[in-house]
């Protein structure tokens, strides 16, 4: 079971996290370079609505992963993350941080997926909010891969 849970959360979050990168570093730069305005917008709509479905997708294999890898590796069943004597302990905050993170960001995403995404397709203004709400979502999950990490080296 751990080892699916983990294998599963690797993918996810190489998935997610990899899929952001590239619609910053590839789609973006390309569409910029297209003449139609038009044309980048929709390009962009197609691109999204298909990488939305399997962020989704990603994002919830993470949360249910998540738990399980922390009680079958770590031993910190569900109720246990809230534990003062946890939160005491380097791991403890760390955890604490890269769970406040990944709250952030799953919220932040439904936003922008569900409420800034569909404005922005007939708005230049909540076109920008959303980029900058879909650049924010990339530094976010990169501070969670980051947190990821050094919970595998026992905390900060």
């Amino acid at each position: 079971m751990l080892r699916l849970a983990l294998f599963l959360h690797i993918i996810s979050a190489i998935f997610w996290v990899g899929g952001m990168l590239f619609l910053v570093a590839v789609v973006a730069p390309y569409l910029k370079s297209l003449p139609d305005p038009a044309d980048r917008a929709k390009i962009y709509q197609v691109v999204g609505k298909q990488y939305r479905f399997w962020g989704w997708v990603a994002i919830i294999t993470l949360l249910v992963s998540g738990p399980i890898i922390l009680y079958f590796l770590y031993g910190i069943p569900p109720g246990g993350i809230v534990s003062p004597s946890l939160h005491s302990t380097g791991f403890g905050r760390t955890l604490a941080i890269k769970l406040s993170l990944v709250a952030l960001i799953v919220l932040s995403s439904l936003v922008h997926d569900f409420w800034l995404g569909p404005k922005a397709r007939g708005s230049a203004r909540f076109s920008s909010i959303a980029r900058i709400f879909g650049r924010t979502n990339l530094i976010i999950a990169l501070l969670i891969v980051l947190f990821a990490v050094f919970l595998r080296a026992g905390g900060i």
